[in-house]
């Protein structure tokens, strides 16, 4: 799946940690990458497994196995505490999965 079409998934489902598209990189005559920024989590630290089960279970997705979770029109995975921060208020921010479309 293209890297942007997979970003603008990722937006829709986790707007609080959502990307932001700055540009364009790459080589020259060979390849072309975009540029993609997340808002810094002030004071993050890696949420607890049980804490992104829980969020998770909120934001509507069932757990498949550790690290995956899916509803009727998504599928994650890679969803482990290093790429899931709490911060000092409590609230979990998602900022890096790997989603695909049923």
């Amino acid at each position: 799946m293209l890297v942007l079409t997979k970003t603008i998934l990722y937006n829709k489902l986790f707007l609080d940690s959502a990307y932001a598209f700055v540009g364009f990189t790459g080589f020259e005559g060979r390849s072309v990458y975009p540029v993609l920024k997340q808002d810094y989590i002030s004071n993050g630290h890696p949420a607890t497994q049980n804490e992104i089960d829980c969020y998770m279970a909120a934001c509507g997705f069932g757990k498949l196995c550790d690290g995956r979770y899916a509803n009727d029109k998504y599928e994650l995975w890679d969803v482990f505490p290093k790429n899931v921060l709490k911060d000092e208020s409590g609230d979990i921010f998602v900022i890096d999965l790997e989603i695909s479309v049923k």
